[in-house]
């Protein structure tokens, strides 16, 4: 994972900083270690980088048997003969410039990309720079970047599974003899609270130094050496730059793609929630369709979840279904879309109200604010930022981004002050230890039919008939929305399984989340199973029997992983995930752009065999760069897709869809319909 071209100048920096750590290290080690140091002395750790290389050096175990492993055996031997014939350091210095130097690097820089979604090699490279080769200030100065408070996901937790793949990943990039010992050295020595679990592994060593290290090391190691001057001074410096870069409105190259993701995945676990909230017959037979085409999470209310909740209600009740129909299932790639317009439209909203906003900064604001539109609208303010623009302007231009269904509709009732719903029930929107119950959301509903007068009133006056649909047409419809009932009928019964192993004692409350294309470790084929794949990872909800939605509990989110054999539906693992903490990564998932919430702990198809494979750079086609590329170009689609927005065609509103798919009889081309996706 080495950079070239117009990152030669940020890779030499770079090294200059490693072999000066090397050299303070040398200094500090006896020459009996040289030959583990040219071989093992890798820079990365949790500690400082040059505590790290005589951590590394000196607890240099047995060798695996694996190809570099079998070339750092000769590579050893060899060291070992030039140790004996000469100790010079100089010397001993040249060969780690020229060797464990550079393969340092590839360590960092695959540590970063292999625990860090969507961070290309060259932005690592340049985060490097900034921490001068630390790695967990480098880690520190992306959690700064991407807005990642200590009440956020925790980058630098070793003992989750991410942590512990990337500790190996860098280690397999830098060609270690011992991969997965170094990151079990390291990960013992973080997470042991006993004194003697410390000292089984100072048997590995006799080196004094190392012992005084570790016995003065905070449990658990974490970030404890950013108190040193070093780390500090680089902490500050960045600060300094990212408030000189902002005053010149200056940004680095990429870094507003990679928070854009992040506030999608802010934004996917905010509509978990969501669905969380609404009870279970209410969504499963009804509102999962407002949910789906126009709970956006802007609106009267003052939080996001309040307002998917709410402007979910209000579609159903202002834009009735022509008819109703029960689900288990939310189509995954709709909910996906749903949360790109949403995004898309809070982006929207802040650089039309401050129009001196930069795209950038409205990102940065929307995910200090944790995708709250008021909160981020009171630090643009409180930053200087003047709101000129029109608040009726600022909603007509948010509903329009957001592809909302009536955009019109949409911006009237966001500047409503919503007094036609009961402040008993408004208080229940915005608890979140509870569900609403199905009669809170009928309060909701018969409030707003009440305020709206006429049923539908505000569509009828902003949407034009909707045409009726051809023959071929209508075929389309009833095809894609027999696939959808075909998918949803299968994937429920996996999930039944699923909950069967865990115990009798929960209800599905609704699917949320599939990935039927999860491959066999270290495997990118087809297979002859449900779309070639072996392998799905579910999210879903569920509650406690015993509990229903009228009481108010709220249900768990599970994760599972199950074979996709229609006759053998084996469950693979079946586990309670916690969407605010949870952050384990999945090569599959990612790849095809898939938001499953995923353990941080324990293992899965997709959490390790295939970073390991991608940081081995052999026989692999998928780079770090083509898995996110492929992850981005599924996620972010925002405009009109068949295969999704077929599902919940309405006759008695979807006019556009209509008109669209239409003219598959005028061309009699039916494939016009998969390709005109943009209004």
């Amino acid at each position: 994972m080495g950079c070239g071209g117009d990152n030669d100048g940020l890779t030499s920096k770079v090294l200059r900083h490693i072999r000066g750590y090397y050299r303070e290290a040398i200094e500090q080690l006896p020459v009996e270690e040289f030959p583990s140091l040219l071989t093992s002395g890798a820079c990365f750790g949790l500690l400082d980088p040059v505590s790290n290389i005589i951590v590394n050096t000196t607890t240099a175990g047995k060798e695996e048997s694996t190809p570099w492993a079998r070339k750092n055996r000769r590579k050893r031997k060899r060291s070992q003969k030039i140790m004996e014939e000469e100790m010079d350091k100089e010397k001993v210095l040249d060969q780690l410039a020229r060797g464990m130097a550079k393969l340092s690097l590839d360590g960092l820089l695959t540590f970063l990309v292999c625990h860090f979604r969507y961070l290309h090699t060259w932005e690592a490279l340049r985060y490097l720079c900034l921490a001068k080769a630390d790695l967990l200030v480098a880690a520190r100065l992306i959690d700064l970047d991407r807005c990642v408070t200590s009440s956020s996901f925790s980058s630098t937790d070793p003992s989750s599974t991410s942590f512990k793949v990337a500790l190996k990943c860098a280690a397999i990039s830098a060609k270690h003899p011992c991969p997965a010992t170094l990151a079990d050295i390291w990960l013992s020595l973080a997470t042991s609270p006993l004194p003697d679990q410390q000292h089984q592994l100072l048997q590995l060593t006799s080196h004094p130094r190392l012992q005084d290290l570790l016995l003065t090391l905070p449990l658990p190691v974490g970030l404890g050496h950013l108190h040193k001057p070093r780390q500090l001074k680089a902490l500050r410096q960045y600060h300094k730059k990212r408030n000189r870069d902002r005053a010149k409105k200056e940004v680095p190259p990429g870094l507003t793609v990679s928070l854009i993701r992040q506030l999608l995945d802010m934004i996917h676990r905010i509509y978990l929630r969501a669905i969380a909230g609404l009870p279970r017959d209410a969504l499963r037979v009804r509102h999962h369709r407002g949910l789906l085409k126009a709970g956006h999470c802007f609106g009267p209310m003052d939080d996001p979840v309040s307002n998917i909740l709410l402007n979910t209600i209000w579609y159903d009740t202002a834009f009735p279904p022509q008819q109703e129909f029960l689900v288990d299932m939310l189509c995954t790639r709709s909910l996906a879309r749903v949360q790109a317009r949403s995004a898309a439209g809070l982006i929207s909203f802040l650089g039309t109200r401050f129009p001196d906003l930069s795209r950038h900064d409205a990102i940065v604001f929307l995910l200090q604010a944790d995708a709250n539109l008021d909160k981020a609208i009171s630090r643009a303010q409180r930053e200087g930022h003047d709101a000129s623009g029109s608040l009726e302007e600022a909603y007509r231009v948010a509903a329009l981004q957001a592809w909302h269904p009536d955009q019109e509709a949409l911006a009237e009732f966001a500047l409503s002050t919503v007094p036609m719903v009961p402040p008993a029930v408004l208080s229940h929107l915005r608890t979140r230890d509870r569900s609403l119950s199905g009669e809170d959301v009928e309060a909701i509903s018969a409030s707003l039919a009440a305020a709206l007068g006429s049923p539908s009133s505000c569509g009828r006056r902003s949407m034009p008939q909707v045409p009726k649909l051809s023959t071929l047409a209508a075929d389309l419809v009833a095809r894609r929305q027999d696939k959808f009932d075909d998918d949803q009928f299968f994937f429920r019964g996996i999930v039944e399984a699923a909950l069967q192993s865990a115990g009798p004692q929960y209800q599905l409350h609704v699917i949320c989340g599939v990935n039927a294309q999860v491959a066999e470790n270290g495997k990118h084929g087809y297979y002859d199973i449900r779309d070639g794949h072996p392998y799905c990872h579910i999210n879903f909800w569920a509650r406690p029997r015993g509990s229903p939605s009228a009481a108010g509990t709220a249900p768990k989110l599970f994760f599972v992983e199950c074979s996709n054999d229609d006759e053998d539906t084996e469950v693979l693992r079946c586990c309670v995930v916690d969407p605010s903490t949870d952050a384990g990564r999945c090569f599959h998932c990612e790849y095809k752009g898939t938001k499953v919430v995923h353990p941080s702990f324990g293992t899965y198809r997709g959490c390790e065999t295939d970073f390991e494979e991608m940081a081995c750079g052999e026989g692999l086609t998928i780079t770090n760069r083509e898995l996110i590329s492929c992850g981005t170009s599924r996620t972010e689609l925002m405009g009109w897709l068949p295969e999704v927005d077929l599902v919940y065609f309405d006759p008695r509103w979807d006019f556009k869809a209509a008109e669209l798919i239409n003219k598959v009889d005028e061309k009699k081309d039916a494939e016009l319909i998969y390709t005109a996706c943009i209004r």
